[in-house]
């Protein structure tokens, strides 16, 4: 090292840096620092600066962690000749990778900036001996890190295996696990939180039932809405999304399985909070190609308006469905005829007059049992067990095909590729037995659109202001709950409308006798 270099006072940064920070009160950097700081003052040197990169990796490629904003910091200062040192605990805070040491040993040489380890005594690399040194470190940490990597993968495999939690943000169903107290105690085995538990099984049987039938249960985007206007978080305390509710109901966790990559890996320690067969029905519904429509990916598109593809068209028998569009910028929105333009009408009338009739209709007193859905006889059929015990002797049968042929150093891969598709193929259509046998039973079990209806309440409000009794109405029941009741309760029918105004409508108004409204039930 250059003598006029020691025998003057050096700048000198501090640089820190600690993996792994969970209570962020930067406790290991500060050690780091004070001990840095004494070695200064021992060798005169001058602190200009401190760098300090907390619960930060030095390893990897990507993610928010393995990016060291203070140590690009520190290596734009040397570039600059800014310092004439830099004090580190250990070589292994500033890099535990040699692709990470290489750029700094091209600094290095056109600076001769001095590195001082405080575990380690002056690491020079401007000599080809430091150099080297330096090399055989790095070789030494990666070493130590994918040797603890294998360690990790092996224990987790092992924790999979056994059906442990091996640790992880917490799960939208369960409590959070407590940290080990001890080091190699076993991890602790999650707990069902009943409150959310029941939320989840809500939101499965909702999917499963709406996969039977539309006119039942609901889709992901309505279940979001109604959890994030309930106040429910995620476990992250973030509004539900339709992307997070489909992550939670497709994770093997909550049907007591271990999830490696997202994937049943098995069986857990765990209570399931959904049945196997309800998950396996649940993660085929969700994956089926067809439910995807758009960029977003989204399983369905909620309608906006009380009408769109429930009123029909009455203009020369034509019978087809009406849908909003065609209206411009500062226009209101319009019911059109899908078939042809032949049918235009401004849709929040319309809305009204048919929200003002349902209203009125179920405020008299035998609207719930006029209106009640038939209960039907149960349909016999295989049962949910024997569908999984075929589920699993199909899935062990093919696991073990796999072991056989890995074992056969002379076996024939086509031979194997043909056997495993004919296997894959019956797991399939069991699969799809599971999925209708539960989406079916949903559907069945699914309460009707009256159901929890506060029909009293809406009846006191009626007779006291029918303009209050719709505002409530619409307030307290999302539209796609009274999409549903209206598809129960009645057919509507858009007529065209008369020349001139009819009389006892005032200017503007729409005229009752352009909606039809046809009764169902009993009425």
């Amino acid at each position: 090292m250059a003598t006029n270099q020691t025998e003057r006072q050096l700048r000198a940064v501090i640089y820190t840096r600690i993996s792994h920070d969970p209570s962020g009160k930067a406790e290991g950097v500060t050690r780091q620092q004070e001990a840095c700081r004494k070695l200064a003052a021992e060798l005169g040197w001058r602190i200009v600066g401190v760098k300090t990169d907390d619960d930060r990796t030095a390893i990897g490629k990507s993610g928010d962690r393995a990016r060291r904003p203070a140590y690009a910091e520190l290596l734009d200062m040397l570039s600059a000749r800014e310092v004439d040192a830099v004090l580190v605990w250990h070589t292994d805070r500033l890099y535990r990778q040699a692709r990470d040491l290489e750029p700094l040993i091209d600094i290095v040489e056109r600076t001769h900036v001095v590195i001082r380890p405080v575990k380690q005594g002056e690491l020079d690399l401007a000599m080809a001996s430091g150099r080297m040194v330096a090399r055989i470190l790095a070789s030494v940490s990666t070493h130590e890190v994918e040797h603890a990597v294998e360690r990790m993968k092996a224990k987790h495999e092992a924790n999979r295996r056994a059906g442990i939690n091996h640790g992880g943000p917490r799960t939208f169903g369960f409590r959070a696990v407590k940290p080990k107290a001890v080091k190699d105690q076993a991890p602790q085995v999650p707990k069902v939180d009943p409150r959310e538990a029941a939320l989840i099984r809500e939101a499965a049987n909702a999917v499963l039932a709406y996969a039977a039938d539309p006119a039942t249960g609901r889709t992901l985007t309505g279940i979001c809405r109604d959890w994030n206007e309930r106040k429910i978080p995620t476990p992250r305390g973030k509004a539900w999304t339709i992307q997070s509710l489909r992550g939670v109901l497709l994770s093997p966790r909550i049907a007591g399985r271990i999830a490696h990559k997202g994937e049943d890996a098995g069986p857990a320690q765990w209570d399931a909070i959904v049945d196997y067969d309800v998950w396996l029905a649940l993660r085929n519904v969700l994956k089926d190609p067809s439910r995807r429509r758009g960029s977003g990916g989204d399983d369905d598109r909620q309608p906006k308006y009380l009408g769109s593809g429930l009123y029909r068209c009455g203009r020369d028998g034509c019978g087809a469905v009406v849908r909003p569009g065609g209206a411009r910028a500062g226009q209101r929105q319009q019911y059109r005829c899908t078939s042809s333009a032949h049918l235009i009408r401004t849709a929040e009338p319309v809305d009204d007059f048919v929200e003002r009739v349902i209203v009125a209709r179920l405020c008299r007193e035998d609207a719930r049992a006029a209106f009640s859905a038939p209960v039907e006889a149960p349909q016999a059929g295989v049962s949910a067990e024997d569908l999984n015990a075929r589920h699993a002797t199909l899935t062990a049968r093919l696991e073990a095909l796999a072991e056989t042929f890995a074992e056969d150093d002379e076996a024939d891969p086509m031979e194997y590729r043909t056997a495993s598709r004919k296997i894959k193929e019956r797991i399939a259509a069991v699969e799809q037995e599971i999925t209708e046998a539960a989406a079916a039973a949903a559907s069945a079990a699914a309460p009707g659109p009256l159901d929890s209806i506060d029909l009293p309440e809406l009846v006191r409000r009626h007779e006291a202001d029918s303009d209050d009794a719709l505002v409530w109405w619409r307030q307290r029941y999302p539209l796609e709950r009274r999409r549903k009741i209206l598809t129960l309760l009645a057919e509507v029918t858009l007529m065209p409308g008369r020349r001139g105004r009819p009389l006892g409508v005032a200017a503007g108004g729409l005229d009752p006798a352009s909606v039809r409204i046809d009764w169902k039930g009993n009425c």
